[in-house]
């Protein structure tokens, strides 16, 4: 079947005319946009290269990461650090790619908390380890990055470096617990170190606590100075460092004591290690081109179920005192019949408090010195003695000692001498003797009063008489040197008691200018009985004499011990051979003694 062809509207059939016109229009639409195009891509990679240089000028570290915590963009601080030049070459990169891997694992699991629930990392403080090894410390804040539509697709992150702040910190910590001088941890980081001692301790692992103290320490600042005196203790704690290693922590407690905690077998062998030190003082100590020689006393506590940090503390503190006591040097184990004793010494000192506070129980017994005839009295030593309430009469051995360790000694001493001018007084007596404390000698104020009490009173000063041990010669300070200076300047008298049993040096004698001589009763005791106690007794005598010193023997027991240091040229003599000590009452009836 034939088809028919079909018209074409001549209205809708564009003409060629019409056909080059649109080409031309949607050629000049394509061009525009396509210029369009073009400047948007120009101001876009200007807009990156702005951009890019923003954040690799800035210090601090700028990056994001993907959903997947790999770096999309990083900044030139975040690159340095992690060893790459360029920051696109961390890009597509992750944690495990660039850190090490324990360190990556951490930053991993702090990305999945911002990533998966939406948390924010606020001034985070973290490390990151260089290359190289080194390392810095940062203030981390991460945020999730999100869409339009709010889902999480990433996350910024900004951190800060605050290596310097963190040593700062740490230098202020460090010097908060350790000791500047020493470097050895202080007593705030011992306290610290003791509590965590006792709870292992307490769950079984052995422990002791060692308490060293220097013997004489003083002696070292007075004589060479508070430099050299540092420079030993710093010696000191390197020489303890090297010994103990890690088999113990030290500390320095404050002054010349340190401590040593020792846990597991180092704890069995504390007795071992007190000797190994004394071995390692053993050697000298160089001090300013001299050497100098220092010797420690030890006390030692060893834990016990049912003790704690203090109960260490207070045990090694009563072995140590113990330890002095028994003549320094040494070292002791605490054991329970030392705490008896502190108590008891305690529950003295409360009395005495109390005895000096009211005024009472305290008295000044007096023992009459007599010439070498052994009749005319040249003087009297005043003794203290204590009325106990509940103990009886106790006898300076007692208290005297206590009142020096716990500040009593001046209050004690200044008692004293009121009595004996008191006495003095009372009697025509050419003197009297009153024994001083080397700590009352040093503390301020004492030499005023004496001179000051005696003038007050109208008391010619040549009628007081002062004896000091060798111990207060010994101290060697410019303040003992100027104080005995101005005591016998104003006519003080100075006796030196127990002479024989201590140093003995002429050295001293000469400096001091001392008075008298008193030789110690444990040598007249022995006069007929050993050759070398007569050796001595004689050489204190001739040494005297040759000074235009005077001597006097006390504790004269026997005619045989008198006859001898008469015939040996001794001025004065005293002991129970002559008279026993006398209270006031008793002094006064005496002959030519009353006022």
């Amino acid at each position: 079947m034939a088809v028919k062809p079909t018209a074409i509207d001549p209205v809708s059939a564009p003409s060629r005319v019409e056909s080059d016109a649109g080409l031309m229009l949607a050629n000049e639409r394509l061009q525009r946009f396509a210029a369009t195009l073009a400047g948007d891509q120009v101001r876009a990679r200007e807009e990156r290269d702005w951009l890019r240089t923003m954040i690799d000028q800035v210090p601090d570290y700028l990056y994001i990461k993907d959903s997947e915590a790999r770096f999309v963009i990083a900044n030139k601080a975040v690159a340095a650090d992690l060893g790459h030049g360029n920051p696109n070459d961390l890009i597509g990169k992750n944690d495990l790619d660039v850190h090490p891997p324990e360190l990556a694992r951490r930053y991993y699991e702090d990305d999945l908390s911002v990533l998966h629930e939406g948390k924010q990392l606020i001034d985070h403080e973290e490390y990151v380890v260089r290359p190289d090894g080194s390392q810095i410390w940062l203030s981390t804040t991460k945020r999730p990055l999100r869409s339009p539509d709010g889902a999480i697709i990433g996350l910024v992150c900004m951190a800060r470096d605050i290596t310097e702040r963190r040593q700062t910190e740490a230098r202020i910590h460090f010097l908060a617990y350790h000791d500047a001088l020493t470097g050895l941890p202080n007593r705030a980081q011992f306290e610290r170190d003791l509590a965590g001692l006792a709870e292992r301790a307490a769950g079984g692992t052995p422990a002791a606590l060692v308490l060293l103290d220097l013997d004489r320490f003083k002696h070292i600042n007075d004589t060479l100075g508070h430099v050299a005196g540092d420079d030993l203790l710093r010696q000191l704690a390197n020489r303890l460092f090297q010994l103990i290693g890690p088999a113990g922590m030290m500390a320095r407690l404050g002054g010349d004591e340190f401590a040593i905690l020792l846990e597991g077998p180092a704890a069995g062998a504390a007795e071992s290690i007190c000797a190994a030190i004394q071995v390692q003082f053993g050697r000298p100590f160089n001090l300013i081109g001299d050497p100098a020689f220092i010797n420690s006393s030890f006390g030692i506590a060893r834990w016990k179920p049912g003790s704690n940090a203090d109960g260490m503390l207070r045990q090694a503190d009563i072995a140590l005192y113990e330890a002095k006591a028994r003549g320094r040097g040494r070292w002791v184990v605490f054991a329970e019949p030392m705490a008896r004793s502190v108590e008891d010494k305690r529950r003295i000192e409360q009395d005495l408090r109390r005895a000096l506070a009211a005024g009472t129980e305290l008295r000044l017994d007096y023992q009459p010195i007599f010439a070498a005839d052994g009749v005319c009295m040249v003087g009297a030593e005043a003794l203290v003695r204590w009325e106990h309430p509940t103990r009886g009469l106790l006898s300076p051995e007692v208290f005297i000692g206590i009142a020096e360790e716990r500040g009593l000694i001046e209050r004690l001493g200044e008692w004293v001498f009121n009595e004996a001018c008191a006495m003095l007084q009372q009697s025509s007596l050419p003197w009297v003797a009153v024994n001083v404390s080397p700590v009352e000698l040093r503390s301020r104020g004492f030499v005023d009063r004496a001179i000051e009490g005696l003038a007050e009173r109208g008391i010619d000063a040549a009628r007081l008489q002062l004896e000091i041990t060798e111990g207060v010669l010994l101290d060697n300070s410019e303040a003992t040197a100027n104080g005995l200076s101005r005591l016998r300047a104003a006519g003080i008298r100075l006796a030196l008691d127990d002479f024989g049993t201590g140093y003995s040096s002429l050295n001293y004698l000469r400096r001091y200018n001392v008075d008298k001589l008193k030789i110690d009763r444990s040598f007249v005791a022995q006069i007929g009985q050993s050759a070398d106690a007569e050796v001595i007794v004689r050489t204190v005598i001739d040494l005297a004499r040759s000074l235009n010193m005077r001597v006097t023997a006390e504790g004269v027991a026997t005619e045989l011990q008198r006859d001898y240091l008469v015939a040996r040229g001794c001025h004065e003599l005293q002991g129970f051979l002559l008279s026993e000590p006398l209270p006031l009452e008793a002094l006064l009836t005496l002959p030519g003694v009353a006022a």
